[in-house]
């Protein structure tokens, strides 16, 4: 019988819409445009509502929000990547409720996980059902949806999103196959997602790809590959030149929270308990911290464990058999590497006996807080081997095995969410600064030029010192109006409800002359009048002109980009029409 001429079509979107299912599930208590607490949700809900508030200023991009820390400002836009919150942003300035903004930015950063999923293991060359079961499988991964719920992690859950086309990037740029995007391409889109989303998911993805790198030496180290992987690196660097130029600006030449030193601690006790990664309840996890995580779902979940479980029992089938020797070898690599993560997140791996290394070990092992961060890759890793293991199988065998493993997935899903919301506390804030919206900061980014920053000594108001007569003083945003006069025959300062972050300056209003600026005590932006002086005067942010260079370059490469590909694009459908 002659196959009906629909039916091939059916087949490539089938796939896409078992997803779509997957994403509505995964996100399903989200979809009523209210959100539940989670750890971090506050945090998240206020950079939105600063973006927002930011832009109806006029300010673009949003370096400092000016709605932290008593309306002194943080620089939570030059620390933290927060390209993709310009979407939720834009909803606020059309007057959309913060949650709601915030729901269907969860969602679709789930079906970009979803659906991005998908694409990357069909360029890594599983077939339909395996790339299927391998992004639905990651999508409903426990550890993912404890991102998304009790954590409210929205930078590492949008990281995660972008992690299986950085992985599959990567394969691709040491092995090019003939798809439109090239390889080094989807590297690059992948790395620069991770980057924008969240700082420390980046800085581990990195890690993880040089390690790999090392594993697969013979193909990295060969001469087109290290081309492809430079220009990749390259076009990396440039793309993201508007958020990194500023990053390591202030990082390398000043005085934060985030690079002093002290502040850290060992991480050991902070890692997951065997039980906890094995699905056993909490109570099973004797030893760690209660308050940090408690009921939360630090494993990869079920199905993943099972399915990779079941895929190297399939790999070493194969292997025993000498069938299908390399696709067997790469499930086992997947699961090995899936199995070092956890033990990276383990509370058993000798994470202590690094730190006590001192140095840069310390700052490296400090900085990762929680070693059950390398859930995340555990779980991309595990996803991976369990749809390699299913394209060892027959297309029958394939098939029932993938719909049995989504299946449990999406029961332990459904479950971990109805306990979720039966548990949590509803929110609804129509803006993102109403209490308890994280009102002070998480304090990583605050100045220390001049010392610890006091949040409890913060200004609300300006001060200034003796001889100096203040008629009158507005605040919009970061911008300060000051009109005031010194009276005394010297120097006399006034303390403006600034934090002292580079890019600040002082003008004179009707002159446009450049007043003397300074981190004062507390490390607030203080002006300096000279005897004499009557008038008034702004101190408002201004971005470095390199600073502006960087994004101009950016924006550039974005072009170029988008140009390259057009063209690429277009002679490869010509170079199709004409082989016709």
């Amino acid at each position: 019988m002659n196959q009906h001429p629909s039916l091939p079509a059916l087949r490539r979107l089938l796939p896409w819409l078992g997803l779509l299912a997957a994403a509505l599930l995964a996100c399903g208590p989200f979809l009523s445009g209210g959100v539940w607490h989670g750890s971090d949700l506050g945090y998240h809900l206020r950079r939105i509502e600063n973006i927002a508030m930011g832009l109806a200023d006029r300010q673009f991009p949003v370096r400092i929000q000016s709605d932290w820390l008593l309306g002194n400002g943080y620089a939570v836009g030059v620390f933290y990547g927060d390209l993709l919150l310009y979407a939720p942003a834009l909803l606020r300035l059309a007057g959309v409720p913060v949650t709601v903004a915030y729901d269907l930015y969860l969602f679709a950063v789930t079906l970009l996980t979803a659906w991005g999923g998908y694409y990357a293991a069909r360029r890594l060359a599983l077939p339909r059902a395996a790339a299927f079961g391998a992004a639905a499988l990651y999508t409903l991964a426990a550890y993912r949806l404890c991102d998304v719920t009790d954590r409210a992690a929205l930078g590492e859950y949008t990281a995660l999103a972008f992690l299986p086309l950085a992985a599959a990037g990567f394969w691709r740029t040491l092995h090019p196959d003939a798809a439109r995007l090239p390889g080094a391409a989807l590297l690059v889109l992948g790395l620069s997602g991770v980057l924008q989303s969240h700082l420390l998911s980046f800085e581990m993805t990195v890690l993880c790809l040089c390690a790999a790198a090392l594993v697969l030496a013979r193909a990295t180290f060969r001469r087109a590959a290290l081309l492809r992987l430079t220009g990749a690196a390259g076009a990396f660097c440039l793309l993201n030149a508007g958020f990194l130029v500023p990053l390591l600006d202030y990082y390398l030449t000043g005085k934060f929270q985030i690079n002093q030193p002290g502040g850290v601690e060992p991480i050991q006790q902070n890692g997951a308990a065997l039980g906890q990664l094995l699905g056993v309840g909490y109570t099973l996890a004797a030893g760690q911290q209660q308050d940090l995580v408690a009921d939360m779902a630090l494993t990869p979940g079920p199905a993943l464990l099972l399915g990779a479980a079941l895929a190297a029992g399939a790999a070493v089938w194969q292997l025993v058999r000498r069938r299908a020797g390399m696709p067997a070898a790469a499930c086992l690599g997947a699961v090995a590497a899936g199995a070092f993560c956890l033990a990276l997140s383990s509370n058993l791996f000798p994470w202590d006996a690094l730190y006590a290394l001192g140095g840069t070990a310390r700052r490296l092992v400090g900085s990762l807080q929680f070693p059950w961060r390398f859930l995340g890759p555990a779980c991309l890793l595990l996803a991976g081997a369990v749809g390699a293991g299913l394209a060892l199988l027959p297309g029958r065998g394939r098939a029932v095995l993938t719909a049995v493993l989504c299946l449990l997935a999406a029961v332990n899903a459904g479950a971990q969410l109805q306990q979720y919301t039966a548990t949590a506390a509803p929110e609804s804030y129509y803006r993102g600064t109403e209490e308890p919206f994280w009102p002070m900061s998480c304090g990583h980014y605050l100045p220390a030029e001049n010392g610890p920053t006091d949040t409890a000594a913060l200004l609300t108001a300006p001060v200034w010192a003796d001889g100096i007569q203040l008629t009158a003083f507005d605040k919009q945003g970061t911008r300060v109006t000051v009109t005031a006069a010194n009276t005394s025959d010297v120097d006399a300062w006034v303390r403006l409800p600034l934090l002292w972050y580079k890019g600040y300056a002082a003008r004179d209003a009707a002159t446009g002359e450049a007043l003397a600026l300074s981190c004062g005590e507390n490390n607030t932006v203080t002006v300096t009048l000279a005897p004499g002086y009557s008038g008034s005067f702004t101190v408002s942010f201004r971005e470095p002109w390199y600073w502006r260079a960087a994004e101009a370059l950016s924006l550039l490469t974005v072009l170029a980009g988008a140009g390259w590909l057009a063209v690429r694009s277009g002679r490869r459908t010509g170079d199709d029409d004409g082989s016709r």
